[in-house]
């Protein structure tokens, strides 16, 4: 009789172990992925790092590279905005418009100190600035006022 009793006991153990490690690993596995997307928001945030030290900026590669027309022509007319004025922003420029203003006083990284920067824009940001324009202007933008 006490034969009959230990092997369903055990038996109900060894499935209570199996169930108890497959929650566990369901757990791991899904700290795993929130670890993963932390560092992957920590990696784009570092990936925004510029010359001007920024670590919030959304557009960083405005700065660094020449970008082409993939980089922008999925961009709406917003975007293109804050692409082409994030270039000015990461110099110091102090905006004129109410809307550059309260858009970029907002960003912690954003420091305003100069009334012209023109003299500080790199050949690769003149020509992304150039490049970003012509894809507002596409958009019916052709108001570049800053």
């Amino acid at each position: 009789m006490k034969k009959f009793i230990l092997v369903p006991f055990i038996a109900l153990s060894f499935i209570g172990a199996i169930c108890s490690k497959s929650d566990d690993s369901a757990t791991n596995d899904q700290k795993k992925k929130d670890q993963e997307m932390q560092k992957n928001s920590e990696g784009s945030l570092s990936n925004s790092n510029n010359s001007a030290g920024s670590n919030s900026s959304i557009y960083p590669q405005a700065s660094d590279k020449l970008l082409t027309s993939d980089d922008v022509s999925n961009l709406d007319a917003w975007e293109l905005k804050i692409m082409r004025n994030e270039i000015y922003a990461r110099h110091g420029y102090i905006f004129k418009t109410e809307e550059m203003k309260s858009y970029f006083g907002s960003q912690k990284w954003y420091s305003p100190r100069y009334e012209n920067v023109d003299d500080r824009l790199t050949d690769v940001e003149k020509k992304n600035i150039a490049l970003i324009k012509r894809y507002e202007s596409r958009l019916g933008n052709n108001d570049y006022s800053r």
